[in-house]
C-alpha cells in the first residue's frame, strides 16, 4: 500500500463492489467510472472474496488513484445478517483465505 500524502483534497468511496460479488460493474469499468467521476482514492469491498483486488489495484495505480484493499464480511446475527467492513486487508493471507472459503462453501448449502 502506497503512503498516503495530505497535500491534496481526497475525494473518496470506501464501499464499492464489482462483478466478483454483488457489484454490476467489472473492476475495470468501475475503475474507469470513478477515475471519470474525479475519486481520488477508493476501496473494493467485494463480499467474502479477494478475487478482484490484484485487478483493481493494478487498474487504480494506472489511473494514479489510492487503491486501499477492503472486504466486506457477511455474518450471522440474531435479527439477520451484518456486514462488517474490512480495510487494508492481506489478500495473501492465508487464514483469511480459509475463512473466505468456508463462508463461500457456507452459502451453498
Amino acid at each position: 500500500v502506497r503512503d498516503f500524502q495530505m497535500d491534496h483534497s481526497i475525494k473518496s468511496d470506501l464501499h464499492l463492489h464489482t462483478t466478483h460479488s454483488d457489484g454490476r460493474l467489472s473492476p475495470s469499468d468501475l475503475l474507469t467510472l470513478c477515475y471519470e467521476r474525479g475519486l481520488n482514492t477508493i476501496s473494493v469491498t467485494d463480499h467474502d472474496t479477494t478475487s478482484g483486488l490484484q485487478e483493481c489495484e493494478a487498474l487504480s495505480l494506472e489511473k494514479g488513484m489510492d487503491f486501499i484493499p477492503g472486504i466486506e464480511f457477511g455474518a450471522k446475527a440474531k435479527r439477520g445478517e451484518i456486514h462488517i467492513l474490512g480495510y487494508f486487508i492481506n489478500r495473501y493471507d492465508c487464514a483469511l483465505q480459509e475463512v473466505l472459503s468456508e463462508l463461500q462453501e457456507d452459502r451453498k448449502t
